[in-house]
């Protein structure tokens, strides 16, 4: 193919393959991070509202309670989840018992490895180890 532009299709496609290159391995960076931002508004998305008797946001609570614990590049919607499926309430009700102490989120078990024996997650095939500071690629 001819160019009209007098291109050199050699250098477009080193060009697309550098550019292919940094995206991949921005990808993979931001696969493992995230900030507070993003995951006030994964609460605000799972519903969790309303402020506490000091007027501090709940989602707010539930992120700083991570932040602190040190396992906010988990996800707040994995621990929350883990929660939900640990204690049978819902957003709500975890966020309003983590505001009250009643909750920690990095001490409950890891509802996808109850009952897993092989020491394997049982989507992903990678060791327990890499959980919950890992988010899984299942």
């Amino acid at each position: 193919m001819e160019s009209k532009l007098n291109l050199n299709f050699e250098l477009v496609e080193k060009a697309r393959q550098s550019a292919s290159r940094i995206a991949e391995d921005t990808q993979s960076f931001i696969d493992v991070h995230t900030t507070v931002t993003v995951e006030r508004a994964v609460c605000r998305l799972l519903l969790i509202d309303g402020v506490n008797e000091f007027d501090v946001p709940l989602p707010n609570v539930v992120v700083d309670h991570l932040f602190d614990k040190g396992i906010l590049n988990g996800g707040a919607a994995y621990y929350i989840g883990n929660a939900m499926a640990e204690t049978g309430m819902d957003p709500q009700q975890i966020a309003e018992a983590v505001d009250k102490g009643e909750i920690d989120l990095s001490a409950v078990p890891p509802a996808l490895h109850r009952g897993d024996t092989r020491g394997d997650h049982a989507r992903c095939g990678s060791d327990r180890r890499a959980h919950p500071r890992q988010r899984c690629k299942a």
